[in-house]
């Protein structure tokens, strides 16, 4: 479903004016559309009862934290009852048809590491690619080394299109999913960064795409990547090498968006970085996803940010923690100008 964003517009109903206050011991239909909301966030487990309890307020509690709130009291007030649209006049993820003024058209990106070391069971896998696939229509997907794995994306159907190179024999863990009602495939490729070592890592990659949005005819440029792993934790001897081809990486990965910056393409990068907290491409980009908002337990690794360019514009990052994999998604939403 094409999504369209939603700016302030004064011909839009205005909120109530009355406050809305939901907590521990509250009853009634708004408690049942709140857990409801919750469950299907993944962040509230069993069936919706209509009873505001205290494992609603933990659930509560995972929400505010997942959208950055200042305080996280487990108490629904107004933002989150106009959020989650507790009044039960709009479906859920239903998004305005209005407009920002002079843009054309708003899309959802993804990103998502489904591990695979140890490898999940299938019907995790088949959770987490089906769950990416609701929260966007352009997704990065990354460890999709088993052959299953990436059956579960093919199984998606005939609505999506998928990137999913080979180097020689070896099937590259970094393919990218897109919807065909939204995106028009105008070129793809793919970068060796490092070869890999023994028993240390494999191969790595930067992965990428050239899309066409059917809407504007604007052509954006979709990068995927997954970076050596403990470059910055693990101890030695392993450290040095890990490191080393960290930065190696890094560099080919600046000068690629740097290409296509120069080609005039807004660039947007997304993957598994492996650094924790840290601008992995300086002051090149604009990182969509807070520093500070664990992706992988604690720790940022997945990372979604865009090149500076007039014809795109971010609203802002949603991390889900609802995955069977050890990686959280990140999605961002973009308003693209034709």
């Amino acid at each position: 479903m094409r999504l369209v964003s939603a700016p302030p517009n004064p011909q839009r109903p205005s909120a109530p004016s009355h406050h809305h206050h939901l907590t521990v011991g509250s009853t009634g239909p708004a408690v049942k559309r709140l857990e409801e909301k919750l469950i299907k966030r993944g962040l509230l487990k069993g069936e919706a009862d209509n009873h505001f309890d205290t494992k609603t307020q933990a659930a509560v509690k995972k929400y505010e934290r997942n959208h950055d709130f200042k305080r996280v009291d487990g108490v629904v007030g107004d933002r989150i009852w106009h959020q989650l649209q507790l009044s039960g006049a709009a479906h859920e993820g239903q998004v305005s048809n209005q407009s920002i003024p002079g843009s054309k058209d708003t899309f959802r990106t993804v990103t998502i590491n489904v591990k695979s070391n140890p490898v999940m069971d299938q019907a995790s896998v088949v959770h987490d690619v089906k769950r990416a696939a609701k929260e966007g229509s352009l997704i990065g997907w990354n460890e999709i080394g088993p052959e299953r794995y990436r059956q579960a994306i093919r199984d998606l159907g005939p609505d999506w299109g998928h990137y999913m190179p080979h180097d020689g024999g070896l099937k590259i863990p970094n393919p990218i999913s897109w919807k065909k009602s939204e995106w028009k495939l105008k070129g793809e490729g793919f970068l060796k960064t490092h070869n890999g070592e023994a028993k240390v890592s494999p191969n790595r990659y930067i992965t990428w795409v050239k899309l066409e949005n059917k809407k504007t005819g604007k052509e954006v440029v979709r990068m995927n990547t997954h970076l050596v792993s403990g470059a910055f934790s693990e101890p030695k001897p392993t450290t040095g090498w890990r490191r080393e081809m960290w930065h190696k990486h890094m560099e080919k990965m600046h000068d690629l968006v740097a290409r296509f910056e120069k080609q005039g393409y807004p660039v947007i990068v997304g993957g598994d970085f492996n650094r924790d907290s840290f601008k992995v491409l300086g002051n090149q980009v604009k990182y969509d996803n807070k520093l500070n908002v664990g992706t992988h337990g604690r720790s940022t690794y997945d990372y979604l940010m865009h090149t500076p360019n007039s014809s795109l514009q971010s609203h802002g990052a949603k991390v889900d923690r609802g995955f069977r994999s050890d990686h959280n998604s990140v999605a961002v939403k973009y308003t693209i100008k034709g």
